[in-house]
């Protein structure tokens, strides 16, 4: 397989690493009105989401002036499942009503707005039922005849584009508001500080369908904006995703982002260098943590994803099509265990040496028997 452009290339011509605060500080600096930045899961986007968070508010007297409205895994945090194990009947996800952004939608009013979202996101009939005075929200799903089946358990995929939606009706809300050239003509002056919207990671359990619709839906609102002064960043380990911004908005500042040991590297991506390429990043990646012994566990996901890729590529049935050894099943049986990270005794425990030996050999066969060029 030949590369062509690859991103070791530029690896190499800038081996400058960064903190997080740094890269918080260079995105701020860019003054770019759309940022984009792909990374792999584990190399610290959501963190840099806090960073940047900690950077541009603006501690003033005994309060924060807010100048960023963030979308993380944090903001999925303040919702949980109360699924009623008692009764198995009144199931409910709960919010925490303590949380600023939650008091926020409450007091904008937008429960209908959200539910309506909801429905079109998903192409469902189910019904979001939203009582921010009690912290609740109750699903239905309508039969016919003015009946429903209530209380009913939505899918983690499901739920997740509920969280979504709550925060992108919050987004429409504050584009439109600042929208409004006259401060005094806005509606609430809640978003007049705001600056920035970051959003990290939307789609963590959607499928490419949903990815691509919710990337197209972001693009829109985000040309909807006419604030000079309102700015974007919008972070993501999910290539189809990326992607579809990359395409679609040409105008904004890419980066890919990469952990090497405890710094980062972050390299600017030209408008022709998306991540289909995003093979050639695995495999940069891989590399690189195999020369500098710095392999962890999510690097056998990363193995594993080149491997699917490539035997798509070619045609295979399957990524274990592509193993080539005596012990086959073994091979298969151990990538199968690293790279699945149900057992969170496994996810903290550092790898031995023999392990990091043993992705070392199947990377290097692997790059070896497909031609790759090195």
């Amino acid at each position: 397989m030949e590369e062509n452009g690859s991103l070791e290339e530029k690896v190499k011509e800038d081996e400058k690493v960064y903190t997080l605060s740094e890269i918080a500080q260079k995105i701020k600096d860019s003054k770019k009105r759309v940022t984009l930045l792909y990374a792999f899961n584990a190399t610290g986007k959501t963190r840099l989401s806090m960073e940047f968070k900690n950077l541009v508010n603006e501690p003033k007297d005994d309060e924060v002036i807010k100048h960023v409205v963030y979308y993380n895994a944090f903001t999925e945090d303040l919702f949980s499942w109360d699924n009623d194990l008692e009764n198995d009947n009144e199931r409910k996800l709960k919010l925490n009503k303590n949380s600023s952004f939650i008091e926020l939608i409450e007091r904008q009013g937008k429960e209908n707005e959200i539910a309506e979202r909801f429905k079109e996101f998903t192409s469902s009939k189910i019904e979001p039922n939203i009582n921010t005075s009690t912290g609740e929200i109750t699903f239905s799903l309508p039969t016919g005849d003015e009946e429903s089946v209530e209380n009913i358990k939505i899918s983690k995929g499901e739920e997740s584009i509920f969280i979504w939606t709550v925060f992108f009706v919050l987004m429409e809300t504050i584009v439109a508001e600042l929208n409004i050239d006259g401060i005094s003509d806005r509606s609430t002056d809640e978003f007049n500080t705001i600056q920035y919207i970051y959003i990290d990671d939307p789609i963590s359990s959607l499928d490419d369908n949903h990815a691509i619709d919710i990337a197209l839906e972001l693009k829109h609102i985000i040309d909807s904006s006419k604030n000079e002064n309102l700015h974007f960043i919008i972070s993501t380990h999910h290539s189809l995703f990326y992607n579809v911004l990359h395409t679609e908005m040409s105008k904004a500042k890419k980066f890919w982002l990469s952990k090497n040991e405890d710094k980062y590297l972050i390299i600017e991506l030209a408008n022709n260098e998306t991540p289909f390429g995003y093979h050639f990043m695995l495999k940069d990646e891989l590399k690189r943590a195999i020369e500098n012994n710095t392999i962890k566990r999510y690097h056998f996901n990363l193995m594993r994803n080149l491997l699917e890729k490539t035997a798509h590529f070619l045609g295979y049935d399957s990524w274990k099509d592509l193993i080539n050894e005596e012990d086959k099943d073994s091979y298969i049986k151990r990538m199968n265990i690293y790279s699945h990270s149900n057992h969170s005794a496994l996810e903290t425990k550092e790898l031995e040496q023999h392990e990091k030996e043993f992705l070392k050999r199947i990377y290097e066969k692997f790059i070896l028997e497909y031609k790759w060029k090195e």
